[in-house]
């Protein structure tokens, strides 16, 4: 499972969660355009399944001809809290795969500003609302042991100062004369091979035939590598709407929204490898060369810390119909066009790592860190998420209760790029690149969501509901670079009260699952052969999450 470092020449590819952080690759604006159905309690309790519903402020999100239904002023407010838990099979725990949060998933205002239930027009409402439409806070850590095998002295433990070494000596990084090696005039994609070169992971080295190589060369030949991963995340992306919705003779309903979003997510990426060494019988000892020969100072643990920052902005608009052929029947459709965003985003890491000297017995601590990259203004990110359409239909039971039932489908292979950061062209990901890689391994997404109310008595309103998406891949087992969704479900309930003739409270609870692409760690790939040199081994990761939501809204 690991190979030593390679010569120059050698043609590899590498990636890894741990490793690619100064980009963003396909599916990092895949996982972004992942949207969530949050919303006022009644929406959330109902599984969002909202394209024929109306006479609510999540209408102005999901089909804006529902903001036709209002025939009165309304204004809501939705605090949330989200719980979520992770879990990764078949590994230990390590920092903790708990993230707790406190937001506002609705806020909004629905103004009727025109009834005339005799003409064509029977009224008019105009809606100002902000919505959570995606929630990136979620953690997930771990621990992970590669054993040393005593009876397999030959077989070295993978590591990812291996990928580190393989990185520098293909593309002819070295060290200057005087063994330092820095990050100007050096590209982001290596910053982490150039930390873990100065955190004593790797050395140069010349071979007998004069080769230039890196080698591992604190890292003994009987060590046990003990992986730790941790990442956290944390933002959202918001969206503020204007919306208009028509209703004509109680029969059509016609809406549009002008939707602006805001975009703010924080990843943090810690790694470490810690290293245990021992000998033939198993016992611990000192590290040990491939001849079996003490190495005189010995790397215990190196820490890895990358961080990134997105901020930005994005634009869309909505248009919907609701028919309602009978009284009891609604029927739904709207499209929503692709949002287009551009961001802002910034790039850091630093190491610290461990060195203990056999001879004098003393222990060295080594840091270091990269400078900043930032990608904005004319180096910003900039996309085109996909096209969403939907299709709803319910049916009331008179004042007793409703069904509802939506369809969406969203087009994650018209994800396009628009503009990357300029950086030497070995290492730029081009527009052309991305658009290829969408059409040829990205697919559209179906969802299908449903509820059910009942109202035992006037003022209790009791909810149930649920939704599905499936995988915007063609291939998950293709993505092993990062854990992304693949594919999720939820489940939720809540119920409403009416405290009054024109105050209401809502309650709602969500449970989510979000099942993500099987991951390395770290792994170099031979691009001819697609053999693996080096790798960590494949990890699986689930989320769950838990929303409680509740609304108070005021009619006048």
């Amino acid at each position: 499972m690991c190979a030593a470092a390679f010569p120059a020449q050698a043609q590899l590819k590498f990636g890894g969660s741990v490793l690619d952080h100064d980009v963003m690759m396909s599916g990092d604006f895949a996982d972004m355009s992942r949207t969530h159905p949050f919303g006022t309690s009644r929406a959330m309790a109902l599984g969002g399944a909202f394209a024929s519903l109306g006479g609510d402020m999540t209408a102005m999100f999901v089909n804006p001809a529902g903001l036709g239904m209002y025939r009165s002023n309304e204004i809501t407010l939705t605090p949330m809290m989200s719980f979520t838990h992770s879990e990764t099979a078949g590994t230990l725990p390590y920092k903790g795969d708990n993230k707790n949060r406190f937001s506002m998933a609705d806020v909004g205002i629905a103004l009727n500003v025109y009834q005339s239930p005799s003409k064509p027009l029977t009224s008019l409402t105009v809606g100002f609302g902000l919505n959570r439409v995606a929630d990136f806070n979620k953690r997930y850590s771990f621990s992970s042991e590669s054993r040393y095998d005593p009876n397999r002295p030959d077989r070295l433990m993978p590591t990812i100062a291996d990928v580190f070494g393989q990185q520098l000596g293909q593309n002819g990084i070295f060290p200057t004369s005087d063994g330092s090696l820095g990050y100007n005039g050096v590209n982001p994609y290596f910053w982490p091979a150039v930390l873990g070169y100065n955190a004593y992971m790797i050395s140069p080295y010349t071979d007998g035939e004069g080769n230039p190589l890196w080698v591992p060369d604190c890292i003994g030949s009987n060590a046990s590598v003990l992986h730790s991963n941790d990442v956290v995340s944390s933002g959202s992306i918001n969206e503020f709407a204007f919306s208009v919705g028509a209703n004509f003779g109680n029969i059509v309903y016609v809406g549009a929204t002008l939707g602006f979003q805001s975009v703010h997510r924080e990843q943090s990426i810690y790694y470490q490898e810690e290293y245990g060494y021992f000998d033939a019988a198993g016992n611990p000892t000192a590290a040990v060369n491939s001849s079996g020969e003490y190495i005189r100072s010995q790397l215990d643990y190196a820490g890895l810390y990358q961080k990134t920052v997105l901020d930005g902005s994005g634009v869309n608009f909505k248009i919907g119909v609701i028919v309602r052929p009978t009284p009891s029947l609604r029927l739904g459709v709207a499209f929503h066009t692709p949002t287009f965003y551009s961001l802002d985003r910034t790039y850091e890491g630093d190491v610290e790592s461990s060195l203990y000297n056999n001879e004098t017995k003393e222990t060295k601590v080594n840091v270091d860190w990269t400078p900043i990259l930032n990608d904005e203004g004319g180096n910003s990110w900039d996309f085109v998420s996909p096209s969403r359409l939907m299709f709803g239909a319910s049916y009331t039971f008179g004042t007793f209760a409703l069904v509802t039932v939506d369809y969406e489908r969203d087009w994650y292979n018209g994800i396009r790029v628009k503009n990357v950061p300029v950086s030497d062209p070995a290492f730029m990901i081009y527009p052309e690149s991305y658009k290829t890689e969408f059409k040829s391994n990205f697919r559209g997404t179906n969802t299908v969501r449903a509820g059910v109310e009942v109202k035992p008595l006037p003022i209790l309103a009791l909810r149930a509901g649920g939704g599905y998406t499936d995988s915007m891949f063609k291939d998950g087992s293709l993505y092993f670079n990062a854990p992304y969704t693949t594919e999720s479900y939820y489940f939720s309930a809540g119920v409403g009260v009416s405290l009054s003739r024109a105050v209401t409270l809502d309650v709602a609870y969500q449970n989510l699952t979000e099942k993500q692409t099987a991951y390395q760690l770290f792994f170099s790939l031979d691009q001819q052969t697609g053999e693996m040199k080096t790798f960590s081994g494949l990890y699986d990761t689930k989320y769950t999450r838990h929303f409680v939501s509740m609304t108070l809204g005021f009619r006048f």
